[in-house]
């Protein structure tokens, strides 16, 4: 009788593989990630161990401290460490990732866009002063750091004296390749803050008050669609307000943020805080003493609202030296001209 060989079928091995391939398919991302963060984690210490030894050189041939800028300081630091390029805070994206990825408070993912930090209040110091800047070292690893002028480190042979930090950054090991997050490739000393603001009134931030450039919205209907069937829409001041607002990064404020603003603006005859509800007519105040010489904004004016009435008029609220009007009947046409227009960061 005839002996036949035992052998897998192609169907068989078809199923193998896919089998593998699924396999491999489900389990390869996780090795990736763990190399990765095994990667991340061994560079991030070879930079803190790079960062404590120029440090410390610095601080021995005295002269990690009495520098007035970062820039003053970034000179000095490339003779201790290998840059081989700078970059001043308006050119930060020739050495660093344009926008990297943090995780805000609410566990959602944030982007930065790197351009935005621009000083050491953007890492979180705002009591320093000074710009940032960011380099490239010789191994790629791309830094943006600020130095903090009033910094202070023990002598280093006697060990005495006080310490105080002296830089804030943030370190891509990575340089600019992915993921560009924080707790990946970036680690970062400080935290990430861009509530610069040049006008805080209270706990908000506004820009400084103009006066609007009217926009067409007969045919343009970007900033406004409800006042195309209007005759004087070739003149909307209200939507030249938004659309500059919006240009900043910034928006008109509500009927309630304006409210906000009188209540920070304002006190009673007698130095008392005032509340100011955002549909109520106040009198009998005057400006606080902080703003008494400097208001924040160009009293005697009124200031649109981000609200509208309907669709050819907009709310707005009036501030006076003594008085403010912000009630349910304040709106007014929105190709009126002689309102002025502040903006609040969103």
């Amino acid at each position: 009788m005839r002996e036949f060989k035992k052998a897998f079928t192609l169907a068989e091995i078809l199923i193998t593989l896919a089998v593998i391939g699924i396999v491999a398919a489900l389990t390869l991302p996780g090795l990736i990630q763990n190399h990765n963060e095994k990667a991340w984690s061994t560079a991030k210490d070879l930079w803190e161990k790079k960062l404590t030894e120029t440090v410390r050189r610095m601080n021995i041939d005295g002269v990690m401290t009495g520098h007035e800028s970062t820039e003053d300081f970034m000179n000095t630091f490339k003779n201790y460490m290998k840059v081989i390029k700078t970059c001043d805070n308006s050119d930060i994206n020739k050495c660093y990732s344009p926008k990297i990825v943090q995780t805000g408070s609410d566990s959602e993912p944030i982007e930065v866009q790197t351009s935005d930090l621009k000083t050491a209040e953007n890492l979180g110091n705002s009591e320093w002063g000074t710009n940032t800047m960011s380099f490239v070292i010789a191994d790629g690893t791309t830094v943006i750091m600020a130095y903090n002028p009033n910094c202070a480190y023990a002598d280093p042979i006697e060990d005495t004296g006080s310490q105080v930090s002296c830089l804030g950054f943030m370190v891509d090991v990575n340089g600019k390749k992915g993921p560009n997050r924080v707790g990946d490739d970036i680690a970062l000393k400080g935290q990430i803050s861009l509530s610069n603001c040049d006008n805080p009134i209270g706990d908000m931030c506004f820009s400084t008050d103009f006066q609007p450039t009217a926009i067409d919205t007969c045919s343009d209907t970007t900033w406004d669609d409800k006042l195309t069937a209007n005759s004087y829409c070739s003149t909307n001041y209200w939507a030249g307000a938004k659309k500059a607002c919006s240009d900043m990064g910034m928006s008109l404020p509500t009927k309630e943020e304006l409210a906000q603003l009188a209540s920070n603006l304002y006190v009673d005859s007698s130095g008392n805080a005032v509340e100011i509800a955002y549909n109520e007519d106040k009198s009998n105040l005057k400006v606080k003493d902080e703003y008494k010489d400097n208001p924040p904004i160009t009293l005697g004016y009124r200031y649109w609202s981000s609200e509208e009435y309907n669709a050819g008029n907009a709310y707005f609220r009036y501030f006076s030296t003594t008085y403010t009007l912000g009630n349910d009947n304040n709106w007014y046409y929105k190709n009126y001209s002689n309102h002025r227009a502040i903006c609040v960061s969103n």
